[in-house]
Parts: C-alpha cells; sequence; structure tokens
C-alpha cells in the first residue's frame, strides 16, 4: 500500500481497533517477512516443553520457545506446512506477479512501502478466496460479523510468488478478532516460523483444544496489557495450509472469547 493509500484507509479505521492494537506486536514469519498486529500481555511464563500439535498428515504448528529481555519479549512458532506450486493459483491473482515486478522497477529508497508486498481489499472473504482460485483454502461458514478482508501477496524482484496471506477483521462486542489463512509455494525458501514481539514485559501460555473434528490445535494465551486487553492465538494446519485466529478481549469477555475460539475451530 503507498503513502497516500495508507492516509486513506486510516480514516476509515474503527478507533476501537486502534485502542485494542496499542503496543501491538510484530509477527513475522520465517524467511519470507510477514507481519500482523495484535496484542500481547505482562510477565513471561515458564516454557514448559516444544510441544507439536500434528495433524494425521504430519503437518502443523510448534513452540520453539518464549523469550523476554529489556527490550522485547515474545515467542516464536515453526509450521510444518505444504509449500505449494504457485501455478495452482487459476484466479486473478495469476496477474499479480507483473505488478510485483512492475513495483521493484518503480521503487524508490525514499518510498515507505515494500516492493515485494501487494495488496487488495475485499468486501468478503469469500471474494478473496475468489481471487486466489486455490482449491485448498477452507471456506468457513462462520456467523462472526465480517469488517474488511485483506489480501497480501509477497513475491520476488523477479515476480515469483512466495506466500499469499488472507487477513479478516470480526467484531462481536468489545471483542476483535483477526482470522488468517497463510499459504506459502515452492517459491519460499527455507524453514517457516512465525515470531511474534512487543515492546511491553508480556506472559505467554501454551495448550491444546480439540475440535469437533477431533483435530488437535495449539492456543497461545496472553496476559493482559497495560491497556487491559489480552489476547488468544489459535493456530491450526488443514490440507497443508496454516490457519490462524487471533481474538483481542477484556477480562469480562473471556468465556465468550473462548467459546468464539473453539466455534471456529469446530468449522474445521
Amino acid at each position: 500500500m503507498r503513502g497516500k493509500e495508507l492516509l486513506d484507509k486510516m480514516e476509515l479505521i474503527d478507533p476501537a481497533y486502534v485502542e485494542a492494537a496499542e503496543a501491538a506486536p510484530v509477527r513475522k514469519a520465517g524467511k519470507v517477512k510477514h507481519f500482523r498486529w495484535g496484542v500481547v500481555a505482562a510477565c513471561l511464563c515458564l516454557v514448559l516443553g516444544t510441544t507439536t500439535v500434528l495433524a494425521a498428515t504430519g503437518l502443523g504448528t510448534k513452540l520453539i520457545r518464549f523469550f523476554s529481555g529489556r527490550e522485547e519479549s515474545g515467542y516464536e512458532l515453526s509450521a510444518d506446512i505444504v509449500k505449494f506450486p504457485a501455478t495452482e493459483f487459476k484466479g486473478e491473482i495469476r496477474e499479480v506477479p507483473a505488478l510485483i515486478r512492475q513495483q521493484f522497477e518503480t521503487y524508490q529508497p525514499y518510498m515507505n512501502w515494500a516492493p515485494s508486498t501487494w495488496e487488495k481489499t475485499f468486501g468478503t472473504r469469500d471474494e478473496a478466496y475468489d481471487y486466489i482460485g486455490f482449491g485448498k483454502l477452507k471456506r468457513l461458514s462462520w456467523d462472526a460479523e465480517e469488517k474488511e478482508t485483506t489480501l497480501r501477496v509477497l513475491g520476488t524482484e523477479k515476480g515469483d510468488i512466495t506466500s499469499v496471506d488472507v487477513e479478516t477483521w470480526y467484531t462481536e462486542g468489545d471483542i476483535r478478532m483477526q482470522y488468517f489463512a497463510h499459504v506459502f509455494t515452492e517459491n519460499a525458501e527455507g524453514e517457516i516460523t512465525f515470531l511474534t514481539a512487543t515492546t511491553e514485559k508480556v506472559g505467554f501460555t501454551e495448550s491444546f483444544r480439540t475440535a469437533k473434528s477431533g483435530k488437535t490445535f495449539q492456543v497461545i494465551e496472553q496476559t493482559a496489557m497495560e491497556s487491559g486487553y489480552l489476547s488468544k492465538d489459535g493456530y491450526l494446519v488443514e490440507d497443508g495450509v496454516l490457519y490462524n485466529l487471533h481474538v483481542v478481549y477484556r477480562e469480562k469477555d473471556a468465556g465468550r472469547a473462548e467459546e468464539l475460539l473453539m466455534q471456529w475451530a469446530d468449522l474445521f
């Protein structure tokens, strides 16, 4: 997204999202960098091991570490997922490699956007999925109210797509949710890891839930920040695609936040 487009979009942001994202951590994935906003917490917990969540295919996520320092704290996960051939994308996304090449050609060092990233906003998640045209993406019949969906495509200077992310915002009262689908291609090099970090001193706990399908998924919970917000993340792999639900809430809504997390997972 370019500078003026970003300013135009900022005028449309719900103030509640801004409050919920205060002191938000940066989330990075593997050697192909991804950034995601969220909420993290206040005093580091003991690492209880590096348990792996595996589907029947052997795919899943694994806790690598919790960490804490003077300037940041967070956690890191590895993701054992499929790197798909980019030729499996059959929708209009096939036009994007040329657009990314053009971004690299016109990019100047003083510009405040990354030429490797291309974005498009959609009214619904289904519209974004249609644009991608990738049959492995799971379509959920969820009653949660969609606010906005953003498609992010990362690529190389040659225009080779390395990853595709679909992010949808949902709200229910004071609860804010971000639902992500992460798809990596054969052009993504190295191990896929996700790093979450914040400048606040934070605490984490790792646990596991079982969906109605019998699938086990990983949950990382974070204690309250100075703003009063807590959060929890569910990580689930289906057909080689990594899905993540990020839930931001206050203590009064903790029970409902857990219900929404399970409701989401039960749709897989």
